[in-house]
């Protein structure tokens, strides 16, 4: 279920919306996907939740799993921009990734889950 932000301070609106996603490093040429569930997301980023530990700068792919077989995946490039223990699990970490550019997609996906939820 997505929640929207009303006080948002961002260029673009952020929705809660708890899905599984995997992720790739780039920039470690690492092909290991990794997982975790995203918290939140808009347009210019995400924000999720994993056991991987990635470093602030880490270029990355991430792909957001679709549970409706008839959906699109979703896959953007971004950077990681924050990486934060977790307070009450030391083996998790708070990550925020900013996409390389706004992606229309996500857009799209934001709005039919927000409007779906409803």
């Amino acid at each position: 279920m997505s929640k929207r932000y009303d006080k948002e301070r961002r260029n673009f609106e952020r929705f809660t919306i708890k899905e599984s996603v995997t992720f790739f490093t780039i920039n470690h040429h690492n092909k290991t996907p990794h997982f975790g569930n995203s918290q939140n997301l808009s347009a210019s980023g995400i924000y999720l939740i994993t056991d991987h530990a990635l470093k602030l700068g880490d270029e990355i792919i991430i792909v957001l799993d679709q549970r409706d077989t008839h959906t699109d995946i979703l896959a953007a490039e971004g950077k990681v921009v924050r990486c934060k223990f977790d307070k009450k699990n030391i083996d998790l970490f708070h990550v925020s990734i900013e996409f390389s550019e706004p992606h229309e997609s996500w857009d799209k996906f934001i709005i039919t889950n927000t409007f779906n939820a409803a």
